[in-house]
């Protein structure tokens, strides 16, 4: 039996999610991009909403039993490229802290990054000569927030630093040996001015490839929890979690074609800008979403690419998608072609902090319409 073939468009968190579900249903999957995506851009957790009730009012309407098994195979899926995700407990919604000091709801959490779902006293650890690093108004400010204590300490610049040095230098860095002894022995010196058992934070440079391993060696010299908080893109905690998850999808055979998708047909098929033509059983249109970028489909159901300005194709509204709340999402070719992982309707993931669900949502509901298509 010939495996079913599904190409998607867009190497971003939902191209990736779509081709990590996809290969899991025995598709052959390529993935056809022309840039990275905006993995680079994310912290690296998923956010799912506000408050412990926001998911009753997203536009895909989903059980707490389905938001918890889709929750379930996220952290499997993690897991399966060496990522550990927290989840919170039922009620409880976890906050990490910003590079601003501002508490920011959290879902699912990768084991560098601090989370806590109630806030408490903090040390913010500065590092001289990393742009981002504003531990003076970090601290200000968490104390505003959250109503805790905080302190701060600052390590000097490493020996080998220079002027060029941003937060992926400094985590290529610490993934050496040099580098590594160099914050352990930083980190001991500095926290003997700070109060003792107090969880420490640092800014998300720990490594690319050691930081689960060398946050637990932080941990135990320093004889309490150090983790990581976000900072601005480029984040180095997105990265991460990108160059694990394609790995992994390479391994399982997935393809990344580079090149710009000039126009989709609803055979389904993709068109390249240099003449390539790729043709499948199914396309997903993953490119353009939480960040507002890529492609976009206006009201009379064209597809815009929003770079040039210019109409590559057209969608038509199929019925079947408002039966599973997916109210503004639509598709062509009998649901061959299907958008995923894009602001839908009301949903507004950088107002509500609820970008996660807006992935995990519309790529399951486009995989279960593909599925009931099939059958």
């Amino acid at each position: 039996m010939t495996p079913k073939t599904a190409l998607v468009v867009g190497r971003g968190p939902a191209g990736l999610l779509s081709a990590s579900y996809l290969v899991q249903r025995g598709y052959q999957v390529s993935v056809l991009a022309e840039a990275d995506g905006s993995l680079a851009m994310w912290p690296g957790d998923f956010s799912f909403g506000r408050d412990a009730d926001s998911f009753r009012s997203f536009p895909i309407q989903r059980s707490l039993t389905e938001w918890l098994q889709s929750f379930d195979e996220l952290v499997a899926l993690y897991r399966s490229f060496g990522v550990t995700l927290r989840l919170p407990q039922r009620e409880a919604i976890a906050h990490t802290v910003t590079a601003t000091g501002n508490l920011r709801p959290t879902f699912a959490t990768p084991d560098w990054q601090y989370a806590s779902t109630e806030p408490e006293s903090l040390v913010f650890v500065g590092v001289d000569g990393l742009a981002d690093s504003i531990v003076g108004a970090q601290v200000a400010t968490y104390r505003r927030k959250s109503g805790k204590d905080a302190f701060d300490v600052r390590l000097s610049r490493p020996p080998s630093w220079d002027a060029s040095w941003g937060a992926i230098r400094f985590a290529v860095y610490l993934d050496s040996d040099a580098g590594a002894d160099w914050l352990l022995r930083s980190l001991q010196a500095v926290l003997k001015s700070a109060p003792a058992d107090i969880p420490v934070v640092l800014p998300q440079i720990v490594g690319l490839e050691r930081t689960t391993s060398l946050l637990a060696r932080l941990s135990d010299v320093c004889g309490r929890s150090v983790g990581e908080f976000p900072l601005l893109s480029p984040s180095v905690g997105g990265i991460r979690i990108k160059d694990r998850w394609e790995r992994q999808l390479r391994r399982q055979g997935v393809r990344f074609l580079s090149g710009r998708v000039q126009e989709i047909l609803p055979t389904p098929r993709a068109v390249m800008a240099d003449g390539r033509c790729f043709a499948a059983d199914l396309l997903l249109l993953a490119h353009g979403g939480v960040l507002g970028g890529g492609m976009r489909v206006t009201v009379d159901g064209a597809i815009v690419d929003e770079l040039v300005n210019r109409e590559i194709g057209r969608m038509d509204r199929l019925e079947a998608l408002n039966e599973l709340g997916h109210q503004d999402v639509d598709c062509l070719g009998g649901g061959r072609v299907l958008a995923v992982g894009r602001a839908i309707g009301v949903w507004n993931p950088n107002r509500d902090h609820n970008g996660g669900a807006m992935l995990l949502a519309t790529v399951r509901a486009a995989l279960a319409l593909s599925e009931e298509i099939d059958q």
